[in-house]
Parts: C-alpha cells; sequence; structure tokens
C-alpha cells in the first residue's frame, strides 16, 4: 500500500511539473484588448550577412487576436515588433527581418516554416479569436547586445524578458 501510495504521489508531481512547463513555453508577453503576443524564443546565429560585430536574431512568436473583429495585424502590430537590450537601444524586425528569418530558415536552422501562420500574422484582416504561431522577426543586433525586453513599439506594449 506504501508503495502505490509513494506511486501515486510521485505521477502527481511529475504531473504537475510538466503541466506548469507546458503552460508557460514563452519568454514574453505583452497584450491589450485586441491582441495577445507571445515570444517563445530568440534564436542567435552568426551570418556572413551581418555587419562586422553584429550577429542575427529570429523570434519564434504567436499572435493571437482575443477580440471580436477582424484586426490589420501586420501593419498595426506585426511590422513594430521591437526588443531592446539593457542598454535602451531599439531594434526592430520590419523588412529586413523578414529577410533574416529567411536566412535562418534555409541556410541556419532546421525548423520548418508553417507559411500559413506567416502570412496570417502580416494580414490586414487576421480574424476574431485565431492564432498563428511563426518564426516571424529577425534583427541584427550587436554581438555583445543583451535583450531584456520585448514589445510592439506603435502600440507601446512592452514587457521584460523571462531568462
Amino acid at each position: 500500500m506504501k508503495t502505490i501510495f509513494l506511486v501515486l504521489l510521485t505521477f502527481l508531481f511529475t504531473s504537475s511539473i510538466i503541466f506548469s512547463q507546458k503552460k508557460k513555453n514563452f519568454i514574453a508577453e505583452v497584450k491589450n484588448s485586441e491582441v495577445n503576443i507571445k515570444l517563445h524564443r530568440l534564436i542567435e546565429f552568426n551570418h556572413t550577412d551581418a555587419k562586422k560585430g553584429n550577429k542575427y536574431v529570429v523570434a519564434e512568436i504567436t499572435i493571437e487576436n482575443i477580440s471580436d473583429k477582424n484586426i490589420a495585424v501586420g501593419a498595426d502590430y506585426t511590422m513594430s515588433i521591437s526588443i531592446i537590450d539593457d542598454e535602451g537601444n531599439k531594434y526592430r524586425s520590419g523588412l529586413k527581418g523578414t529577410g533574416i528569418v529567411s536566412t535562418y530558415l534555409t541556410k541556419e536552422g532546421s525548423e520548418k516554416q508553417d507559411q500559413k501562420a506567416f502570412n496570417l500574422c502580416f494580414s490586414d484582416k487576421f480574424p476574431p479569436k485565431t492564432k498563428a504561431k511563426s518564426f516571424l522577426c529577425g534583427f541584427e543586433i550587436p554581438i555583445n547586445a543583451n535583450i531584456v525586453s520585448f514589445g510592439v513599439k506603435d502600440k507601446n506594449l512592452w514587457n521584460g524578458i523571462k531568462k
């Protein structure tokens, strides 16, 4: 009986740890009444196209439309996604960021892009109650930059990054 109790207790403890880890699979989150945007990870890589002393960073992001209307998520949110380093320097992905994502996916990374999700994240009609996860933004930053914040510059949505 004691053995069964210990096995059951171990199972419950392990299950609660696994559940809590799966629930918090992001390092930063910003939200308002329209969207919830989660940064899952920043993937650093060096590439010959980066300026001397710089590296590239690709962000894996989920955008969720939590409203009841279509949102122009590309123009209103995606194109303004930015990161900030510990010295206060802001880096915006913009159009160059799309090329950095492409470079990562074709030359550096082993992951596959969900092209439908990627396209949706730049849409002007992101449907209500919809979620899309993608390698969405790319940044060129100094090699020694320590990224501490994530957000949407044009909406003034910012949050710290959990390490």
